[in-house]
């Protein structure tokens, strides 16, 4: 039978032509959905965020090679990047205050940076050493990534700055207090205050309190700061692994508009039902999990591979995530680690999460907006979501509940509760994460076709088990039911 496209899905053959569309739309501004769940932009459509870990982009990185990472992200189909505006030396980002062009970002009391002394040059121009200072280049980033379509997420400093180092035991880098937190937040929020495309992100891997030391005033301040010279922004923070997350910290604060994950996997999708259950919703993402190529504690960069970088990404979407940022180990510091970050960008996770951006981008807005994680929807052994290998499956509602999808690892069978959707009857599909293509009668294919109709659904219907196309490690797979009888 021929296909066609079904309306809340559009045909992954298109992806092409959105992704120049993309490139060539400045952003929209952002804000937080009416019911507190998603982003979207001034007209209410919902955006999902895909964003890229690129933390030493502006430590780092020349105009040149900034410019080529950003355009190859873009071709990638991310949508965001992220990364630090300051670090103090030292640090896990950078062994030293300046930037790739020598060039310091505040002027020093005694040897520490003063926040408060912000280096600036008359002139902007960069053939002139005398007048392209730090934030110059910051701000040709900044600018870069807007003309290119890219969302921009900035640290205003990495959390060194703040806390001192990552369990807080030695504090020599810190140079923030509240009083000049508060300074400094509002002096660079005011310099970006016409980039509709920046929101911004307190923390930087750090716990806002490590034993007796109560680090949440200098955030607060900070934040605080960052109101002041751009109302209306939105803010969240960026905790460390193993620790209390940005809901345990902050939720209650006004200026937290969203809610920011980082732990092994085996605890996400725990950290994503904790943050739904807040109270008032605020939406929530996964924005630091385990690096592709991750080598460090004793794992080799082979362990965390396509496969575990799309676990993260899935489970936590499908766990209620507004969004998903990615992230390559030998990529982030961009060298500081004397490996060829350009070797690095086209490795399979990136590649292979440009089909998530694809599926949910392919939705209805008003299915986008509404969808809501249902712990209650699989029925039976559901499996575990371990650490480098998973078996779990994680179903969501489409809006209303008139359809569903269900992720599942490892390509488990999945009995779906059909009772609990709205729909008399449903269509499946099944979506191969790997490729981003349809499956159907042994074959693939890029347009959505459907392998069951008319299946009973709503008050009364029966569970049914749904067997993907294929099973174990590196088998993951979406079950699609809608009610749309096209494809």
């Amino acid at each position: 039978m021929n296909s066609s496209p079904v309306p809340w899905l559009r045909c992954l053959s298109l992806l092409a032509l959105w992704a120049a569309c993309l490139a060539a739309a400045e952003p929209r501004p952002l804000r937080v959905s009416p019911e507190g769940r998603q982003l979207v932009d001034a007209e209410g459509r919902p955006v999902f965020l895909l964003a890229d870990t690129a933390w030493s982009l502006a430590l780092r990185l020349s105009r040149e090679d900034a410019e080529f990472y950003l355009r190859r992200r873009l071709a990638q189909r991310f949508n965001a990047v992220t990364f630090v505006l300051f670090s103090p030396g030292r640090t896990e980002l950078h062994g030293s205050l300046a930037n790739a062009y020598g060039d310091e970002a505040f002027d020093r009391a005694g040897e520490r940076p003063d926040p408060t002394r912000p280096r600036v040059t008359p002139g902007a121009d960069p053939a002139d050493a005398a007048q392209y200072d730090y934030w110059d280049h910051a701000d040709h980033l900044v600018r870069l990534a807007r003309r290119l379509g890219l969302y921009v997420i900035l640290l205003p400093t990495w959390g060194s700055g703040v806390v001192g180092s990552y369990n807080g035991q030695d504090r020599s880098d810190i140079v923030f207090d509240a009083a000049n937190a508060r300074v400094y937040g509002r002096w660079v929020a005011a310099r970006y205050r016409d980039e509709p495309h920046v929101l911004w992100m307190l923390g930087g891997d750090r716990a806002a309190v490590e034993g007796p030391n109560d680090y949440r005033p200098v955030f607060r301040a900070m934040a605080d700061g960052l109101l002041d010279g751009a109302p209306g922004r939105l803010i969240s923070y960026h905790p460390r692994k193993s620790a209390p997350q940005s809901g345990a910290f902050f939720h209650g604060d006004g200026w937290l508009a969203f809610n920011s994950v980082q732990d092994w996997p085996e605890k996400q999708i725990g950290h994503m039902t904790e943050d739904w259950a807040r109270v008032p919703a605020k939406p929530t993402w996964l924005f630091e999990g385990r690096y592709e190529g991750y080598w460090k504690a004793n794992y080799k960069a082979g362990d965390w591979g396509e496969w575990q970088v799309r676990q993260q990404a899935y489970q936590t979407v499908f766990a209620g995530a507004f969004g998903h940022t990615y992230g390559h180990e030998r990529v982030f510091g961009f060298g500081y680690d004397g490996v060829d970050w350009k070797a690095h960008l086209d490795a399979p996770g990136a590649r292979s999460l440009t089909h998530l951006s694809a599926l949910f981008g392919g939705f209805a807005p008003d299915e986008l907006l509404h969808r809501v994680p249902d712990p209650e929807l699989l029925d039976g052994d559901i499996g575990q979501a371990g650490r480098t290998t998973s078996t779990r499956s994680i179903g969501l509602h489409l809006a209303g509940g008139r359809g569903a999808m269900v992720y599942s690892a490892s390509g488990r069978p999945v009995r779906v509760k059909l009772d609990r959707l709205t729909a008399p009857s449903l269509n499946a599909r099944w979506f191969n994460p790997r490729n981003g293509r349809w499956h159907v009668d042994s074959r693939e294919t890029p347009e959505p076709r459907w392998f069951a109709r008319d299946l009973a659904a709503g008050p009364g219907a029966a569970p049914r088990t749904f067997y993907p196309p294929s099973s174990g490690e590196g088998q993951d797979w979406v079950l699609v039911l809608s009610a749309d009888a096209k494809g």
